[in-house]
């Protein structure tokens, strides 16, 4: 309401206390509400009160098959910066979609390829303000994540993406941690993709004890000791950034060597410390947890890496033809198995642009109000549509893996795990309680 001439006009910020203080006072329902001011978030906003959940009221009335029947399999998330929308597919098949706000030019969205690694129904910003994060699904710990917000339909945000309430209710309870996250200029769409250099799924073999040697039997390897040299600090090494140099695979130690280091050990009254686990061994652990895990081929680093539910097993050296000839950045997802045999194993591919985007720069006219023509000059990037260096199967033909590399990830290999192979090495976006991140741009 106006004020009135003999009173102060009474500022924004003390109006809004005032509204949430008598709210909150006066409302005597178990289900109290109070309102806080979004911010930069925008405008009002109702929430119940503190001692009870946060989850709101929406969260009920969304089915439980919030998308209606959907096929069963890894869920896959394209974000189109130029269309400003938000596509979910579910083992290949489109499922929905909805306009968003993504970063504006001050705070742009990242390009790249992401995953979910944190979910909150109710989140608040530790950057900006305290600014509420409804529905918050992270993709990186730096900050970018996906949330209900408002200003829908064109660039508004710092960087995150957000989405209509209803969408945001319905896409949290749906998805799960480790869902993929892609995003790019354009709009991108994964397809059917078969290919003899793919990976194939083969159960690890049984353990034989070996022949009894003077009258001792021995006895087969547990994954429970396994485990032991998983562990071991000599093969937990951490996984390197850009601006590190690669950890060399150790060398495989000699039957004399292991003696002499014994009996070192034995004289200064030490045990010996375990050889590295290879990595046939931590297969076979990783396989007895029957978790997707995903690789990763980075040309810059001439290594692979694999990771399971966010942490890293192991990286090794492999061979990349024409290493100085760009590869593009492709995503590999294994959706399902193919037959009763539960070997090969369907799979799809998404590959991202190439070229970097162009700068235009052009002036816009527009009129003000009193009718006067006002001029300004922008300069923004514009898409391109040029394809990735190389297409899909050029890019598997060019990377050789070792056999026994190849045989460690036959065993882990299954539905949900994805081969990403990239120019790119691995950032600072990767690291502890990430599944791989490439940040194109």
């Amino acid at each position: 309401m106006p004020a009135r001439r003999d009173r102060p006009v009474v500022g924004s910020g003390i109006f809004a206390l005032a509204v949430t203080a008598c709210l909150t006072v006066t409302s005597a329902s178990p289900a109290a509400a109070a309102y806080w001011y979004g911010g930069w978030y925008g405008g009002w906003h109702k929430h119940k009160s503190a001692h009870k959940s946060h989850e709101p009221k929406a969260a009920d009335r969304a089915d439980k098959e919030p998308f209606g029947q959907i096929p069963k399999g890894p869920q896959q998330i394209f974000i189109s910066i130029n269309q400003q929308k938000l596509y979910f597919y579910s083992n290949g098949v489109h499922v929905a979609d909805t306009s968003i706000a993504t970063g504006v030019a001050a705070h742009p969205t990242p390009f790249g390829v992401f995953s979910i690694i944190q979910k909150q129904i109710f989140h608040r910003s530790n950057i900006y303000s305290n600014a509420p994060m409804p529905y918050m699904q992270r993709i990186t710990w730096s900050g970018v994540a996906m949330h209900e917000g408002q200003n829908i339909g064109h660039p508004a945000s710092h960087g995150c993406i957000r989405m209509p309430r209803d969408f945001a209710v319905r896409l949290y309870r749906l998805t799960k941690l480790n869902a993929r996250v892609i995003i790019a200029r354009a709009e991108l769409r994964p397809v059917e993709f078969a290919d003899p250099h793919l990976f194939v799924h083969k159960e690890k073999p049984p353990e034989i004890a070996a022949p009894a040697v003077n009258g001792v039997e021995t006895v087969a390897a547990q994954p429970s000791e396994l485990a032991v040299h998983a562990n071991a600090p000599a093969a937990a090494q951490p996984v390197q950034s850009d601006a590190a140099a690669p950890q060399p695979v150790a060398p495989a130690i000699k039957p004399d060597q292991k003696m002499e280091s014994a009996l070192r050990g034995a004289d200064a009254g030490v045990a010996a410390p375990p050889p590295p686990a290879t990595p046939t061994e931590l297969a076979k652990v990783a396989a007895a947890k029957k978790m997707p895990i995903s690789i990763f081929v980075s040309r810059k680093r001439q290594r692979l890496y694999i990771r399971q539910d966010f942490e890293p097993l192991f990286d090794v050296p492999v061979t990349i033809a024409q290493p100085e000839a760009p590869l593009g950045t492709h995503v590999f997802t294994a959706l399902e198995f193919t037959g009763p045999d539960r070997t090969t194993l369907r799979w799809n591919v998404v590959s991202l642009p190439g070229e970097p985007p162009k700068r235009v720069r052009y002036v816009e006219e527009r009129r003000d109000r009193y009718g006067r023509v006002r001029r300004r000059e922008i300069e923004e990037e514009r898409a391109s549509d040029t394809p990735p260096p190389q297409s899909p199967a050029q890019v598997l033909d060019r990377i050789e893996i070792p056999p026994e590399v190849s045989e460690a990830i036959a065993q882990m290999i299954g539905p949900g795990s994805s081969l990403i192979v990239s120019d790119q090495g691995l950032g600072d976006e990767t690291g502890e309680g990430t599944d791989f991140t490439v940040v194109t741009k």
